[in-house]
């Protein structure tokens, strides 16, 4: 598990000025890593929960409340959610997301059916909607049985060779807390937010207060 050591909180101030005044992500990671000994997890903890303040802005200013139809990036929804479910560390980035530090460990883990059904179930149940679609990668073998098996239960789904690209060019509101479709979607909506805090599953908040 993470400690919110010293030297981490150190190694995010300085990281955090840095991209905020142009530098790259990776050398200011490299630089902040090496002068504060920070682990692997650590270092990936900065470049997954951290960005420039007008990154944040952006996806800020595109977040919708109660949309009319939502796309579902289905995959890193379903691994989060799996993350949020065992208890593993889920963190509250600065942008208002959810993020894990599996790197997608989960993605071919047939329970992301169950985490897929739970999300539909909430948006029928709770958030009133008809209206979504889950988008998943085609590339990732279990991608076709799984499809099915959602299509059985009466969902809307649909494999393609290029989600992250199907997804920013959509104009519809994505579901999502992969940051790269985030800061490129034309409206986004925080689902992982909603069910967590329904949920009450542990979330830690980074950076901390």
């Amino acid at each position: 598990m993470i400690q919110f050591r010293q030297q981490l909180i150190a190694a995010y101030e300085d990281y955090k000025y840095l991209i905020n005044r142009g530098y790259n992500r990776k050398p200011a990671l490299d630089l902040v890593t090496a002068r504060y000994n920070l682990t692997s997890k650590e270092r990936l903890l900065l470049y997954r929960c951290i960005h420039t303040d007008s990154e944040v802005l952006n996806i800020k200013s595109k977040s919708v409340n109660n949309p009319d139809k939502i796309v579902l990036d289905g995959y890193n929804l379903g691994v989060t959610l799996l993350s949020l479910m065992y208890n593993d560390e889920v963190f509250l980035c600065d942008d208002g997301f959810f993020r894990d530090l599996g790197l997608g460990k989960r993605k071919e883990n047939p329970e992301i059916f169950d985490a897929l059904l739970i999300l539909s179930e909430y948006i029928i149940t709770k958030l009133n909607l008809t209206k979504f679609e889950i988008i998943l990668d085609s590339q990732i073998s279990f991608s076709g049985e799984l499809s099915k098996q959602l299509r059985e239960r009466g969902l809307t789904v649909r494999t393609e060779k290029r989600p992250d690209a199907e997804l920013i060019l959509s104009r519809e509101v994505i579901a999502s807390n992969d940051f790269v479709i985030l800061s490129k979607a034309f409206k986004v909506f925080n689902l992982l937010e909603l069910i967590a805090k329904d949920s009450n599953y542990n979330v830690i908040k980074f950076p901390p207060s």
